[in-house]
């Protein structure tokens, strides 16, 4: 065939560009056929400008998106952790579950959305803008992307990837996402994507997110993680699981280190990690990009200090009885009780005196006992007295008696110190008699023990026998559960008590295990029964005449509240990130047209202004959309999907229209100028996770997984919507657009009924394959730097900066070569 006949088949099936007379978008141009007939240059400029400024809105649009997916995996649930024996406050989203679903859908929703806009735009035939879009975004995310956080650390800090078997899984997927490009394109069937590819394409990412699963759980890892669902959401915690919290922690570490410290192993050990999640990191790049509402926003999170207690003002000496309870046979003639004397601090005792008077109860001076009041003098570092109490005794049965001792008026002769009585000021005295066997009783009825929070605490509860003390007796005593368990709040106690003759007082040990309580309670029962030896039970005690049974109520002690109180404190904190779709729908509006500079002053307010007005249609526009309240975030979530559809359509428009008046192909423009501009906001979210978080986790491991989904979702979804239209059409006839459209390609030949959809593999299998083996080297370096450096991101200066330079030339070698092959292969229209 001649050169004209050619010539002439060429202009028969190439239709006319976007930019040209006859031509036209899904939305532009506005004003065809007149608009096709301007000045290339000033079209040039006014497309140029007008792609920038729908990048600014689809960013802001996303953002609101990535508000409503905030909202829906912010969800939170209570569970019951059998490492802490409470109930715990987790997310109902698993982070690695919502990194790869909902977070990477929100941040490539505009390259998937392009990809699936152009198949419908085009007539479901495959375009090159969508597809070269997803392989240019992903190029600059790896490449560019790692680059800039690497070297945005401070000079010899350094930060590691503390999920390695997550990020392996998705590096891993992300080079094999492109190779399956490559398999399906060029390999499987050329330039043919068939229904099958189409649907194993989509659901590999299904099978990416449940591999990260798998790996995030530690399936994969010699040791299987344990625990990790019961890590706790400390800003979401409640005082009882902080005192359990940090019961556990002094348990385990020791009594004697300081709050700060207890903070910093709580939140090691039990805590979930709290750092801002990649919606509200991208929310706050598109904040600082284009401008902000009246809301004030930050992205750094304020500790709270724990401060030392104070000691006391004073110097405090006090005076007490040793014991409270005293009792006494009638027959014992005299009763002694200790009167001590003790300081504050460790400071010499001077002389001091305290009062003390007995006092009648149902025991009568000078029947049962001698009344006596008087002074007792402590000589100087004297921490002790005995006083003597005068005991009468008689034949007569009768039932206990009782009186009182009580201390007051105590002094001082030391000037730097203030006498004071203490808590025992005042001793309880019990007189038995010895002419009859006894009756078995409780001292107290019921008991309230505070927990010792360091660990096992055993505590004493006094049987005693009174009304007699004549013989031996005995009785058996048992635990009983409430609600507290055997086990879990105690250990169950079970044995014989023994009362010798003359014997009145005989005690119990169980041991009280911690837990951590603040508010609660656990509440167990003991019971003393089958006496023997004669011995008998009050009737009007619990349990009457057959038993008695004192109850056990396990709680809190102050100072476990108090600093449990304190510590919350240190948790409660909040990563004051601004959210574009704000709770109430009257403040979007708002937000839409006035602007909070804050602090800013002189050019910073001007440069604010100036891109809060140039954004501010975009911003009225999308305040349209419902606020995140409305059913926990998914109307805000469907009506942002679609407005992210329709300014991606525009971009679409004005991508083609860019390329075309500058005669760019398509291919080039998508991995390039789109790429770039939807990848933006990403960066500087990226930016600021590596230069804020502890671990790199959030700066560049979210970058694989992104480049996963986007060739998964990107491409999968349109490529089997396109490959089941054209299945479901089947054979075409003769003179069908088909064969127009693909006159002198191979899949004319292959197949000649048509009824394919048909994906050229040439310029994108090339791009892929190029980057491909940018991809592996970019991971390749990044392992290096784990071994030689200690971590991804940071180092030596040098060494910061080396790695980005070649990651930028590696990005720049993508382009180049992507470009120079789109060139070389030129186009038949």
């Amino acid at each position: 065939m001649s050169e004209e006949n050619i010539s002439n088949v060429t202009e028969a099936i190439c239709e006319p560009k976007i930019c040209q007379v006859g031509g036209g978008g899904l939305l532009l141009p506005l004003f065809a056929p007149d608009e096709q007939e301007w000045d290339i240059g000033l079209r040039a400029v006014l497309y140029f400008t007008g792609l920038l400024w729908s990048f600014m809105g689809v960013g802001i649009v996303s953002d609101i998106f990535m508000g409503a997916i905030e909202k829906v995996t912010s969800k939170k649930k209570r569970v019951f952790s059998s490492n802490l024996q409470t109930f715990i406050t987790v997310k109902v989203w698993n982070s690695t579950v919502a990194n790869l679903t909902l977070m990477a859908l929100g941040s490539s929703a505009p390259e998937i959305l392009l990809s699936v806009i152009e198949l419908l735009k085009n007539g479901m035939y495959s375009g090159d803008l969508g597809p070269s879009t997803i392989v240019g975004s992903a190029a600059f995310n790896l490449l560019c992307i790692t680059a800039v956080c690497v070297s945005a650390i401070p000079e010899g800090e350094v930060r590691r990837i503390k999920d390695i078997g997550v990020f392996a899984v998705t590096a891993s997927f992300s080079v094999f996402a492109y190779l399956w490009l490559l398999v399906i394109c060029m390999l499987w069937t050329p330039d043919i994507i068939t229904i099958e590819e189409g649907l194993i394409t989509f659901f590999l990412f299904p099978v990416l997110v449940l591999i990260a699963y798998m790996a995030d759980k530690g399936y994969f890892a010699k040791n299987k993680k344990k625990g990790e669902e019961e890590k706790v959401l400390l800003d979401a915690a409640t005082e009882q699981e902080i005192a359990t919290m940090r019961m556990r922690i002094l348990k385990k570490h020791g009594t004697g280190i300081p709050d700060d410290k207890v903070v910093a192993l709580i939140r090691e050990e039990f805590g979930a990690v709290e750092e801002p999640s990649r919606a509200a990191r991208r929310m706050a790049a598109t904040e600082k990009l284009f401008g902000g509402g009246r809301r004030k926003s930050a992205d750094k999170v304020v500790p709270i200090q724990i401060t030392p207690d104070q000691g006391p003002a004073k110097q405090n000496v006090t005076f007490e009885f040793e014991h409270t309870e005293y009792s006494c046979l009638e027959s014992c003639d005299t009763l002694e009780l200790v009167i001590t004397r003790e300081s504050d601090t460790t400071a010499t005792l001077g002389p001091g005196t305290v009062k003390y008077k007995t006092k009648e109860i149902t025991a009568k001076n000078g029947k049962d006992f001698i009344a006596d009041e008087g002074i007792l003098e402590f000589a100087e570092d004297e921490d002790q007295k005995i006083l003597c109490i005068k005991i009468l005794d008689d034949d007569e049965h009768e039932p206990d008696t009782y009186f009182d001792v009580e201390l007051s008026e105590p002094k001082t002769t030391s000037s730097n110190a203030v006498a004071v009585l203490g808590k025992s000021k005042t001793a309880h005295v019990r007189i038995v008699d010895d002419d009859a066997v006894g009756v078995l009783a409780f001292r107290f009825p019921e008991m309230k023990v505070p927990e010792d929070f360091s660990g096992e605490k055993e505590i004493s509860i006094m049987v005693l026998r009174q009304a007699g003390a004549k013989g031996l007796i005995t009785c058996q005593y048992r635990t009983e559960d409430g609600t507290g368990i055997s086990g879990i709040d105690y250990e169950e106690a079970t044995g014989t008590l023994e009362f010798p003759d003359q014997e009145t007082e005989a005690e119990v040990k169980i041991t009280i295990k911690p837990k951590g309580r603040f508010d609660s309670t656990s509440i167990f029962r003991l019971y003393i029964e089958e006496p023997t030896g004669g011995a008998t039970f009050a009737a009007h005690t619990d349990g009457g005449e057959e038993c008695c049974i004192c109850t056990i109520i396990v709680g809190t002690d102050q100072d476990t509240k108090r600093r449990a109180d304190k510590l919350m404190q240190a948790f409660k904190v909040n990563w004051d990130v601004q959210i574009m779709a704000r709770d109430n729908w009257k403040d979007q509006f708002i937000d839409a047209v006035f602007l909070d500079t804050g602090e800013a002053t002189g050019c910073a307010v001007a440069v604010a202004w100036f891109f809060h007005l140039v954004t501010m249609p975009w911003k009225v526009i999308f305040a349209l959309i419902p606020p995140v309240d409305y059913c926990g975030g998914w109307v805000c979530f469907v009506c942002s999907l679609s407005m992210i559809g329709g300014v991606t359509a525009l971009i679409g428009d004005l991508a083609e229209l860019c390329g075309c008046v500058v005669s760019m192909p398509d291919a080039i423009t998508a991995i390039s100028l789109v790429a770039l501009g939807t990848s933006l906001p990403d960066t500087f979210a990226s930016k600021t996770a590596a230069e804020q978080d502890p671990t790199a986790d959030a700066s560049i491991g979210n970058v694989t997984g992104s480049n996963s989904v986007n060739v998964f979702l990107g491409l999968g979804l349109p490529w089997s919507i396109g490959a089941i239209y054209w299945a479901a059409l089947g054979n075409l006839p003769s003179d069908h657009g088909w064969f127009t459209k693909y006159a002198g390609q191979s899949v004319i030949t292959d197949h000649p009924t048509g009824g394919v959809f048909v994906v050229l593999g040439g310029n994108l299998g090339f791009s892929v394959a190029v980057f491909c083996c940018c991809a592996s080297a970019c991971i390749l370096v990044i392992l290096l730097r784990r071994w030689f450096v200690g971590g991804e991101l940071g180092g030596p200066k040098g060494t910061m900066y080396a790695t980005s330079c070649f990651l930028v030339s590696l990005w720049l070698l993508y382009v180049g070569l992507s470009s120079w092959n789109v060139l070389a292969a030129g186009s038949d229209c």
